[in-house]
């Protein structure tokens, strides 16, 4: 029997499972569809705001934390379970920020 029952296989649900299974808990976990599609699938893996500066100081720490621990995740799925997330750091200019 399951401790907990975890419905959505998104990022977000996936995430949460694998959190709970590392605290030695037993999940199921229902998806209607293939896990990691439909919007965690077109998401691309961004795990920071388009205009970062549009955002309060809750969403940046989030987004400055999200993007130090990405690399660390993604090494650690390619070795557990032999699926390459593809994560490539890449760099991103900003043009003309000003939005008046």
């Amino acid at each position: 029997m399951s401790d907990f029952l975890i419905i959505g296989g998104g990022v977000i649900g996936m995430m949460t499972a694998l959190q709970l299974a590392d605290a030695g808990q037993n999940i199921t976990l229902v998806e209607r569809g293939a896990c990691g599609k439909e919007a965690s699938w077109a998401g691309g893996g961004i795990v920071s705001p388009l205009y970062p500066w549009r955002y309060g100081e809750p969403v940046s720490q989030l987004s400055r934390w999200s993007e130090g621990v990405y690399p660390t995740l993604a090494l650690r799925l390619l070795e557990e379970t032999g699926i390459d997330p593809e994560y490539r750091q890449k760099g991103l200019l900003y043009l003309n920020v000003d939005d008046d």
